[in-house]
């Protein structure tokens, strides 16, 4: 059995995507950090996603099937979750997608106000919180002056970090973009990325500095005596919030990672109240080093399955 509606099925998420995807966003104003068409264009390849734009509904689709990894599965639908009758349409779509696929429903990284609307539609959708996804909200400017006794270990890594090495903060140019994309380190690597066998991450970084400017993201370096040693790719999630797609460092310098968060944060941060920097993936160093920052806090993140 065939999925049938009118729509226009994509081999893969596509530049000439984006006006779309950024108009539907922008009226969404969501505060998860898998919401923005950097992230679906970035992740595209290790998800194995295939966009699908229904046009009658002005509605994306995100349908995954990663390789050799988890089950098929859908990411949110990108439209307009406050018209009921357009998310049945969808959610009727999903459905006869996913029969004809030959896989059950699965629905991963649902925001609540999502969760809640498709659950009203089908209340045989139960979701369930994965806190392996869950967003870390910061408020700016707690990143940017780091002030108060909390926040006291991070300014002595600061101050290590400016009194060991010889360090400057430069914001992304092209220029900088091609040393990125030519230099192979330990700690960063996306040279020929896709030429050779390497990390989902290392495919999803290489996917942001290649396309830098028409993807229109934020970025900038720490280098130490002249070499990027320290980079942090960002964008608008919404009209109060950034995100932090990423944060790399080479952490043979003490100190670099603090330099990092709060050089981008002031450079970029700063006109924004808020700053999602993303979830901690369930590994319990990540999660306390995010913790660490103290978060104003959490976005929780739903799957969804039929029982």
């Amino acid at each position: 059995m065939e999925a049938k509606t009118d729509a226009d099925t994509h081999s893969q998420i596509c530049l000439t995507d984006k006006p779309s995807f950024d108009h539907i966003l922008h009226h969404l104003q969501p505060e998860t950090s898998d919401l923005t068409f950097t992230n679906f264009f970035m992740w595209q390849h290790s998800y194995g996603l295939r966009p699908i734009y229904l046009p009658d509904l002005d509605y994306w689709v995100l349908f995954a099937k990663p390789p050799n990894r988890w089950r098929p599965f859908f990411l949110p639908p990108v439209g307009d979750w406050n018209n009921p009758d357009k998310l049945k349409k969808v959610l009727d779509y999903m459905d006869r997608l996913a029969k004809s696929e030959g896989v059950a429903l699965w629905l991963r990284r649902f925001p609540g106000q999502l969760s809640q609307a498709l659950h009203d539609i089908d209340p045989t959708i139960v979701f369930t919180e994965d806190p392996r996804t869950f967003d870390y909200i910061y408020q700016a400017q707690d990143l940017i002056k780091l002030e108060g006794r909390k926040y006291h270990s991070k300014r002595n890594h600061l101050h290590q970090f400016s009194r060991k090495y010889s360090w400057e903060y430069q914001r992304i140019t092209q220029r900088v973009v091609e040393e990125c994309c030519s230099f192979s380190t330990e700690w960063f690597d996306i040279k020929e990325v896709f030429h050779r066998v390497c990390t989902d991450e290392q495919k999803a970084m290489a996917m942001v500095m290649n396309n830098y400017d028409a993807l229109g993201v934020c970025g900038g370096v720490i280098k130490v005596d002249g070499q990027i040693q320290a980079i942090a790719v960002g964008e608008k999630l919404r009209d109060d919030m950034a995100v932090i797609h990423i944060e790399k460092a080479n952490i043979e310098y003490e100190g670099i990672y603090a330099a990092i968060n709060q050089q981008f944060a002031t450079d970029f941060g700063a006109p924004f109240q808020y700053i999602n920097r993303e979830e901690d993936m369930g590994i319990e160093g990540l999660r306390k080093a995010k913790l660490s920052y103290h978060p104003a806090r959490l976005v929780m993140k739903f799957n969804g399955e039929r029982k």
